[in-house]
Formats: structure tokens, C-alpha cells, sequence
């Protein structure tokens, strides 16, 4: 494996507008694929990251640093792992929109639970006050975030598949994803969210890399010793790591737990599973 990492102390990341991964311009950290591994030409993945870190007298990185550094990983390990044997397939290129965060969104749960990634990037562990104080802070106002975020997924689905009118479209599904009424203020902030305008499911990827990677995570709480531990890491690595754009998305993820995807381990995640059964109970 080949790989390079370019560090830099510049106050905003360096937008590649030739790769396929998000650019994280405002947290000043980005990464993207320079080269594709293909068995014609030769070539070896290669991948940057463009990172802005604290210089001294800081030391170290923060948590949510932490976590910016670990999202970008996971897109490097996507590139530099895989082992497709044509370049345009390789890695993160020629892969599905929605699977395109799911590796860096693995790696950013893993960092939050604890386990023995979270323990190896820290400089010390973390004592269990503090990993309670950081998850709880993680899933403050979870259930809220993730109604606006299903709401705004809908609406784009929605907008990309039918001929209606916008303001229509968004009255029609607010009722169903926020439990307030209706704002005409929020509502025309669709005209400022340039996520619409991008590519067709723009808003809807991200949510759904969400799941994908609450799913991966859960078969990773079920290993109770470190050889399950190392045979799920296989797995993930042989499936997401590795398969780049060869294979469909819903294959890749039948091949690493031999079933579709289920939104219940998100919820796991978010710790709204009561929350899930007791909505269930009152509409029963």
C-alpha cells in the first residue's frame, strides 16, 4: 500500500474538485484520490489528506479534531485498500453516491465507543466519566437533528423524482418528519441549501451512509473476543475496504452480513430505541 498525507496549517481545507468524496472546506480537513490501483498500468493507490491542525503551544488534537482526522482516514483506507484491478473502479471512484461516507462514518463510531480503535488514537484512555460526557454530548438533540435530516432527505428524493412544485412538496412532508408547525422561514431556506442543487440525493446519502455504518458497527459489538473482533475486520475489509465500484452497494453489504440493511441499528446508535417501541405501542 502506497499512500501520502499531506499536512497543512491553512485556515481553510483545499477543495479537489475532482474527487467524488465531500469536501469538509469549513472544519479545514479534506481528502481525495490521486491515483486508482490498476493491474494495466501498474499503479498503486494512492491518496492525500489536507488537514488543518493546531500548532504549538497546542498540544495535541481535540475530540471533535479527532473525529474530522478519523472521517478522513476512513476515505484514505477506502482508496488505498481496495484491490480493483481497473483504475476508474478503484476505491472511492465509480461507487454509489450514498456509499461514498460509509468507511469514514464506521470510523467515527468506533472512535465514539469504546473500544480498542478509540483507545489506540488517544493519548490516554479515556476514563469512563469522560466517555459518558462525550457521548451524551454526541447524541444531544439526536432524535431532533434526525427528523430535520429525514425531512430534507425526503424532500430531495422527491424533488429529483417528480414534477411538482417545491413549496408544495415541503408542506406536504413537513407534517410527517417535525413534530412543530409549520415555518415559512425554515421552509425557503431549501432556495440556500446548494445540496439540492448538486447531484441528484445529496441530502439523502449521507443519512443512509449513517445506517449502513450503524449496521457495520453493531456486528463489530457483537464480537465478544479479539479473534471475532479480527474476522469482522476482515470481513469489513474484504467488502467495504476493498471491492471499490466492482460490485453494487446492497451486494457489498449482503456479502459482509448476509442480509439488507436495517435502520434499527441507527437507532441503536442514537439510543432511541424506547423511543422507537413506545411511538410503535401508541400507533398500535
Amino acid at each position: 500500500m502506497q499512500h501520502q498525507i499531506a499536512q497543512t496549517t491553512t485556515l481553510q481545507g483545499i477543495a479537489n474538485q475532482f474527487s467524488r468524496i465531500p469536501v469538509l472546506c469549513l472544519s479545514g480537513c479534506s481528502s481525495a484520490p490521486l491515483q486508482g490501483r490498476s493491474v494495466l498500468l501498474g499503479s498503486l493507490p494512492v491518496a492525500n489528506v489536507v488537514l488543518s491542525v493546531p500548532g504549538p503551544p497546542v498540544a495535541g488534537l481535540s475530540y471533535g479534531e479527532l473525529g474530522l482526522l478519523v472521517d478522513q482516514m476512513g476515505h484514505v483506507l477506502q482508496n488505498c485498500l481496495s484491490r480493483s484491478t481497473h483504475g476508474h473502479m478503484s476505491g472511492s471512484r465509480g461507487i454509489e453516491w450514498d456509499r461514498v461516507q460509509v468507511c469514514s462514518n464506521v470510523l467515527r463510531l468506533l472512535l465514539l465507543g469504546q473500544h480498542q480503535f478509540a483507545a489506540r488514537l488517544a493519548a490516554q484512555p479515556l476514563s469512563t466519566e469522560m466517555h459518558d460526557a462525550l457521548k451524551a454530548a454526541d447524541r444531544h438533540l439526536v432524535a431532533w437533528d434526525l427528523c430535520w435530516q429525514l425531512y430534507y432527505s425526503k424532500l430531495d428524493l422527491e424533488l429529483h423524482s417528480r414534477g411538482d412544485f417545491w413549496g408544495d412538496l415541503s408542506r406536504n412532508l413537513w407534517p410527517q418528519f417535525l413534530p412543530v408547525a409549520n415555518d415559512t422561514v425554515a421552509e425557503k431556506r431549501l432556495c440556500s441549501m446548494s445540496s439540492f442543487l448538486t447531484a441528484p440525493a445529496a441530502q439523502f446519502c449521507p443519512l443512509w451512509a449513517q445506517m449502513i455504518a450503524a449496521d457495520v458497527l453493531g456486528e463489530f459489538q457483537k464480537a465478544e473476543t479479539s479473534s471475532d473482533v479480527s474476522s469482522v475486520g476482515k470481513r469489513f475489509r474484504e467488502t467495504f475496504l476493498e471491492l471499490g465500484g466492482m460490485v453494487s452497494g446492497s451486494e457489498v453489504f449482503r456479502r459482509f452480513l448476509g442480509r439488507d440493511p436495517s435502520s434499527d441499528s441507527l437507532l441503536a446508535v442514537y439510543g432511541l430505541q424506547e423511543e422507537q417501541r413506545q411511538h410503535t405501542k401508541d400507533q398500535s
